[in-house]
């Protein structure tokens, strides 16, 4: 948990300074002051489900398969609702924040589907 704490750390650092110099350099009109804060909630919710599914890991196949894609869904609702209610409370700069959330999404999905892949295929090892 610990080394994905540290690389979680490292990918929400490198978006962040990445973001900052896209935003500063190339497209200093479309920043939102949201931006920072779903950076912060996406490193909450992938450290929290990381945590969960270390746990079902050491279970059997079938009930980690099932929780997983329960997970999967639950994230998806859960973002959906983070991006209607952004949506609503400011409709001007939504196809920023949504292509944002987007590419946070792709990020962090990707960054815990291969950490869990690796964990689980540790925990066959042994």
């Amino acid at each position: 948990m610990k080394h994905f704490i540290i690389k979680l750390t490292g990918v929400t650092l490198t978006i962040a300074l990445l973001g900052g110099l896209v935003f500063s350099l190339f497209l200093p009109g479309y920043y939102i002051a949201i931006l920072p804060f779903l950076l912060l909630f996406f490193f909450v919710v992938t450290l929290l489900i990381h945590a969960y599914q270390l746990k079902q890991s050491k279970k059997e196949i079938g009930k980690f398969a099932r929780s997983n894609m329960l997970i999967t869904f639950f994230k998806l609702v859960l973002f959906s609702v983070v991006a209607i209610s952004y949506i609503a409370v400011d409709p001007k700069n939504a196809l920023v924040f949504v292509i944002c959330l987007m590419i946070l999404y792709l990020i962090f999905t990707f960054l815990e589907v291969s950490e869990i892949t690796r964990s689980s295929k540790e925990n066959k090892k042994k």
